[in-house]
């Protein structure tokens, strides 16, 4: 059963660091199809569509996918 998604914002700490005045975990905030980031203790932050992310998400496999192919190729041709 999925969650519908309301006018509540979810905070959460991740575990993920960033270099921003020093090593700081990032906070990230869902709000509806926003994702907001940002460093612990600060207040800026960057805002993502959930959209664009996937759709970053699925370039960088898309890319990724690609470049093991091209070795593959080499690796073959090498041998």
């Amino acid at each position: 059963m999925t969650t519908k998604c309301t006018a509540k914002s979810v905070t959460r700490e991740t575990g993920a660091y960033v270099r921003e005045r020093g090593m700081r975990p990032l906070i990230a905030t869902l709000h509806g199809s926003l994702l907001l980031l940002r460093p612990k203790g600060l207040h800026s932050e960057e805002v993502l569509d959930l959209g664009a992310a996937w759709s970053l998400a699925v370039k960088q496999r898309v890319a990724r996918e690609r470049a093991e192919k091209v070795a593959a190729r080499k690796a073959r041709r090498a041998s």
